[in-house]
């Protein structure tokens, strides 16, 4: 599927007679509805609302992007809109695009959503193809440029085309003195434990190191350095050179597998609120994934 295929004539509003990015978004969605794309415009309204401006980012210097994942149209809807002036964002620091992209697109499509931004990302990366869509002066003139038409959406992509297959891991016998030395070194802020045969037993993340070292240090300031007996019912001070990583780390790890696809996982990271999950396969690390491998994967900065 080519790109052009995503938009119609009635999609693509050009000039777009906007004087501000809320402004286009509303004549963006106006053209979905008149489309007959939109299935229950109150709800996407509604969806709008509720995470706008979040789920607005920029594609480069050249477009507005607002995406948002809603059940108020039954299959995912791109339509674009470009201006004769930059179109200035309330709350963002210019230069300004003069192109807005919308794409909206139901949860359960998860995947072609993530496809369909990855696509228009690395399309307007190229200069040819932004300055050929600026320079356009209808809707016909954009869905018959060439270099538009010529990109096509990749197929799915899965965890192992992006994770790093080379990823840091610690042993539960290593002190927490080590393992801090190598989330300072490496910059991470979390690293899967593994056992001899590399098979995921553990995280150890800044979590479990505050929640153990900072009551360690507040007992030595607050006893002067003196080892007193913890009374019933309190944590014994951890002593990090002393202390093994498999007495702190979180035993109940989230993982994925090298099949599945990005959308998900990325889907999946959101909801859990996580930065990073160990990839596996028959419980041996195979990789990590992160969330900013899928932002640098979706804009094509990677």
């Amino acid at each position: 599927m080519r790109l052009t295929d995503l938009l119609s004539e009635r999609r693509v509003v050009v000039p777009l007679p906007a004087a501000s990015l809320e402004e286009g978004l509303r004549l963006l969605v106006d053209a979905c509805a008149a489309d007959g794309k939109v299935s229950d415009l109150r709800l996407l309204e509604q969806a709008i609302s509720e995470s706008w401006p979040e789920d607005t980012m920029t594609l480069g210097p050249h477009a507005w992007l607002p995406h948002f994942r809603t059940d108020a149209v039954p299959a995912l809807v791109v339509a674009l809109g470009i201006a004769e002036a930059p179109i200035p964002g309330e709350g963002r620091e210019g230069p300004f695009p003069r192109m807005i992209l919308l794409i909206v697109a139901p949860p359960k499509d998860a995947s072609a959503y993530l496809q369909t931004v990855a696509a228009f990302a690395r399309a307007l990366s190229l200069s040819p193809v932004a300055d050929g869509l600026l320079a356009a002066q209808t809707p016909t003139a954009v869905l018959a440029f060439e270099p538009l038409r010529e990109i096509e959406l990749e197929g799915q992509l899965v965890v192992r085309d992006i994770m790093d297959a080379n990823p840091l891991a610690l042993r539960p016998d290593q002190t927490l003195a080590e393992a801090v030395r190598l989330l300072l070194v490496s910059g991470l802020d979390a690293v899967p434990v593994v056992d001899p045969s590399d098979i995921v037993v553990g995280l150890l993340s800044h979590r479990e190191l505050l929640k153990h070292l900072v009551p360690a240090y507040v007992h030595r300031v607050t006893t002067g350095g003196s080892q007193t007996i913890p009374k019933t019912g309190e944590r014994a001070a951890v002593d990090p050179g002393v202390s093994l990583v498999r007495e702190v780390m979180a035993r109940n790890v989230l993982c994925v597998s090298e099949d599945q696809s990005v959308a998900d996982v990325a889907h999946l990271l959101a909801t859990k609120d996580v930065g990073r999950v160990p990839v596996v396969r028959d419980g041996v690390l195979r990789g990590i994934l992160t969330r900013s491998d899928i932002v640098r994967k979706v804009l094509g900065t990677a």
